[in-house]
């Protein structure tokens, strides 16, 4: 009988032990990037120099340097600096890290946000090579690298070079690529779940040939040793499959992960993201692939293209249309149809007498919107905007009735607000909400309204009007008045409920200077 216990202890043991390594192994690649909790800590400018206030408006370091970096807003770490060189400064004003030769922040590339700086880790030199450090000044690499800096577009990977070498670890210190190529760059690949974390590496190295490529996962895996003329990641939301496009001597081939679907056969080889198949080239002549390899389009087309939900063929003097599945679709060659957002419509075209007219269908395929205008496009709920022969705008439901007069000269649904704004020929333009009630006029000048037209929105300014789109809501700005709206364009009455928590306008007797979306600082001067 005890022998038998000791036996299931073992097994419990060895059990136990095998789910720590598996769980050690799936967590080590999953950093996480460090959220602010507290905006603590802001920089403030005084006579042309700069300093530190924290949240109450107090001075925490006076204004005698060239520049102040705040990597996080929440921990009492400032890199000032008077030229190039620089100090780490804690609210105490105390000198930190000064056991290394210098210590610096890590900027993130191509990030248009006032916090574009990794919030967790700095760089360390020593001996004239750097490492990582934590906040707490813990090293987490050892100083073996001639430099560390941001992999763009992600967060939390960082390029380093060794020995002019290009590598890549994460924020943990985790190598993901060994630091044995010329070039490395991410596949930017994003989901909406984890930000750029499952992106993987393109790796390069430079021959006496040319450029040779290969790819390495996310988890530092090599997938593809570096031997290819091209590689291209499909950008399909895959949370386990890496889709790749590779050639070779000219030749085109298919993989999933390291498994070839499609052998390297192929002169060309192209991504169709609305069909999710590939078009392939062979012998000059054209056919279609899904991402299983199976060929569901033989490559016996002189020309073959994707336009919409559809593939459109020209074999010998056929023309001919299929659908994803290969089938032939009994259906006019010069007619498209497209998805919306909306599962429940989606937008035909037909081409006559060179010029092409739009219509809208349902998902059962009825018309439900005839093909006779010049332009539409899905709105929300049940409603499209349109454009008729004059080049008009309106807005019509999938009854084609019409609920806007066709009469505008521009007419759009402004970018992830449910918000329309309307500009007439008098340079008239309105704001309507979802409820397609308008909320808002404003009075421009014809020139005025052109550039507004032509310049785009956002913080785009005209002379006596501009927009400033946030997360939340909408500002109108005119010459003596701003209207607050929600994003279903709704007037939002009581604007202390959106005031920027982050970034208050004023803190104390100093004023925030907003100069762009990556510079704001604090000034008690008169601007």
């Amino acid at each position: 009988m005890k022998k038998r216990v000791i036996i299931l202890i073992i097994i419990c043991l060895i059990i136990a032990g095998a789910f720590f390594i598996i769980n050690k192994s799936l967590n080590k690649y999953n950093y996480e990037i460090e959220k602010i909790s507290e905006y603590k800590y802001y920089r403030y400018k005084e006579n042309n120099n700069y300093g530190v206030i924290d949240k109450d408006g107090n001075k925490i370091i006076n204004a005698t340097y060239s520049g102040v970096v705040i990597p996080n807003l929440d921990k009492d770490i400032f890199i000032c600096y008077n030229g190039k060189e620089g100090i780490v400064l804690n609210s105490k004003g105390e000198k930190l890290f000064s056991e290394y030769e210098k210590v610096m922040p890590i900027k993130l590339k191509n990030v248009a946000d006032a916090l574009n700086y990794e919030k967790s880790v700095l760089i360390y030199y020593k001996d004239g090579k750097c490492g990582l450090m934590d906040f707490k000044g813990r090293k987490i690499t050892k100083n073996v690298y001639e430099s560390i800096e941001n992999l763009q577009p992600t967060e939390g990977k960082l390029l380093v070079s060794k020995d002019n070498k290009k590598g890549v670890i994460d924020i943990k210190g985790n190598i993901l690529v060994d630091t044995k190529y010329d070039v490395v760059s991410s596949d930017n690949y994003f989901n909406e779940d984890e930000d750029y974390k499952k992106s993987g590496f393109i790796i390069e190295n430079i021959t006496d040939d040319g450029h040779r490529y290969g790819y390495v996962d996310y988890k530092g895996k090599t997938i593809l040793e570096v031997k290819y003329n091209e590689i291209m990641r499909l950008p399909r939301k895959d949370k386990k499959d890496v889709y790749l496009i590779a050639s070779e001597n000219g030749k085109f081939g298919l993989y999933n992960n390291t498994k070839e679907i499609l052998k390297k056969d192929y002169q060309d080889i192209i991504y169709s993201e609305t069909t999710n198949c590939v078009i392939f080239q062979k012998n000059q002549k054209y056919g279609v692939a899904n991402l299983n390899g199976k060929i569901i389009i033989e490559p016996k087309n002189e020309e073959l293209i994707d336009d919409g939900v559809y593939f459109y063929a020209k074999s010998g003097t056929e023309n001919i249309v299929y659908d994803v599945y290969g089938n032939k679709v009994n259906m006019n060659f010069n007619r498209r149809i497209y998805n919306t957002s909306n599962e429940n419509y989606r937008i035909s075209t037909i081409l006559n007498n060179n010029i092409t007219y739009y219509g809208v269908i349902n998902k059962n395929d009825t018309q439900i919107v005839s093909e006779k205008y010049r332009y539409i496009e899905y709105l929300f709920d049940n409603y499209f905007i349109a454009k008729n022969d004059e080049g008009k705008l309106g807005i019509i439901n999938d009854k084609e009735e019409t609920i806007f007069e066709l009469k505008y000269e521009s007419l759009q649904k402004i970018k992830d607000k449910n918000i329309i704004q309307t500009n007439d020929s008098d340079g008239i333009i309105e704001f309507y909400s979802k409820k397609l009630e308008k909320v808002a006029s404003v009075k421009t000048s014809r020139l005025n309204a052109e550039i507004d037209q032509l310049g785009g929105f956002g913080t785009e300014t005209a002379s006596n009007y501009s927009l400033n789109i946030k997360d939340d809501y909408l500002i109108i700005n005119s010459e003596n008045n701003k209207i607050y709206l929600n994003n279903d364009g709704e007037i939002i009455q009581d604007i202390s409920t959106i005031q920027d928590k982050k970034f208050p306008d004023n803190i104390k007797n100093y004023k925030k200077i907003w100069i762009n979306s990556d510079d704001v600082y604090y000034s008690s001067e008169e601007q």
